[in-house]
């Protein structure tokens, strides 16, 4: 038993005199190598089922929605914020960086959503505690940017499509 990164391993390992008498021994070891060991976690029971869930179409299935809803805003958050990896150890410390991190981004996104007038009327509507009026105007402020886009991204497409015809 081998105890590395507090992970108690087994160690399965073969005898010489077997290895010499394998008829596959030239397919499993090298030339210097005398006999043939391997390690197992503890625990690999678990990880060999959940490889083996993954394999099922309801699963597959599961990853691909997965990555069209949440792999876009990681990708976002990689190149925008230059983030590839955690800079600190441990499951509690990552998880902390991890929600900075996307509190950042969802702090850039609300702030390209309402803009930076509205978010100083919105921290002013919570520091005199009555947000309703705030709420509405940030409503229909969304909602008249999307009808801005739509009218803009349609105009656009016509003007492309009048040059490409004409």
């Amino acid at each position: 038993m081998n105890k590395s990164y507090a992970r108690i391993m087994h160690m399965y390992r073969s005898s010489q005199t077997d290895c010499n008498a394998c008829s596959i021994k030239d397919k499993c070891l090298g030339e210097k190598t005398k006999q043939k060991q391997t390690q197992r976690w503890e625990h690999q029971e678990l990880l060999d089922t959940y490889n083996k869930n993954l394999e099922t179409p309801a699963a597959k299935a599961l990853f691909k929605k997965r990555g069209s809803i949440v792999e876009h805003p990681f990708g976002t958050i990689k190149r925008n914020l230059g983030w590839d990896h955690f800079l600190v150890r441990s499951k509690k410390k990552v998880q902390g960086e991890n929600a900075l991190i996307m509190f950042t981004y969802n702090f850039k996104r609300l702030l390209n959503l309402i803009g930076i007038a509205l978010f100083k009327k919105l921290m002013k509507a919570l520091d005199n505690g009555d947000i309703s009026k705030i709420k509405e105007e940030i409503a229909l402020y969304i909602a008249s940017f999307r009808l801005y886009m739509f009218n803009f991204l349609q105009y656009f497409f016509m003007v492309q499509f009048l040059k490409k015809y004409t």
